[in-house]
């Protein structure tokens, strides 16, 4: 009974900026909600829509208006951006 107390239900929203159609086709641009059973970390997140080798085309991830990195641990009400490289010539 005690373990069925550790999977905590959290609900964070994720947004994936321009540049990610590819892979999130018409959720790209949307604030997409996800309920998680147990903390996770912005890599585990970002691998249910990324294949692994597209990772490093993540330029930035913002958590509630602050840059981190991966390995942050999310925690409920969280709001997650997500932005690409940006290029230019």
């Amino acid at each position: 009974m005690a373990n069925e107390k550790s999977l905590i239900d959290m609900e964070v929203s994720i947004i994936f900026y321009t540049g990610f159609e590819k892979y999130l086709k018409k959720d790209s641009n949307k604030t997409l909600h996800l309920s998680l059973d147990n903390k996770e970390d912005i890599r585990s997140i970002l691998n249910r829509f990324l294949p692994g080798d597209e990772m490093g085309f993540v330029g930035m991830v913002l958590v509630n208006k602050k840059i981190t990195d991966f390995d942050y641990k999310v925690t409920s009400g969280d709001k997650i951006e997500v932005f690409p490289v940006i290029g230019g010539g």
